[in-house]
């Protein structure tokens, strides 16, 4: 697993249930935060990757107005989907090294920099 890390990131956070296209202000449901933490490996199985493309879809938008059918507790990082690049893998990952090119779609967490996702869902 992952040693501690104190670094951070930036990820698109959704705070609060609204209008996604509200402008981006101290009172809209989304903001940018320069200060989210880097996910770290939680399981043998955990890659983190950086993120380095995701994709704007409907589903984000309905889950910033708290219509879509998957609800995550709030604050979240959004996001379904992306392509990136393998940072770091638990000692128990088999089908991916550090270095190789990856894509996935996930539940939320890919507006960010880097998001860490298990093997079998590359």
């Amino acid at each position: 697993m992952d040693s501690p890390q104190t670094g951070t990131m930036r990820a698109l956070i959704c705070r609060k249930l609204g209008d996604p296209t509200a402008p981006i202000s101290e009172t809209s449901p989304i903001f940018v935060s320069s200060h989210h933490p880097v996910p770290q490996l939680t399981s043998p199985t955990s890659v983190r990757i950086r993120i380095k493309a995701v994709s704007v879809n409907y589903g984000t938008s309905l889950q910033i107005m708290g219509k879509y059918q998957e609800k995550p507790p709030l604050p979240f990082v959004l996001g379904s989907d992306f392509s990136g690049v393998v940072e770091a893998v638990g000692k128990g990952v088999t089908r991916v090294k550090v270095g190789d090119r990856v894509c996935a779609i996930t539940g939320q967490d890919s507006y960010a920099e880097k998001v860490v996702v298990d093997e079998k869902e590359l």
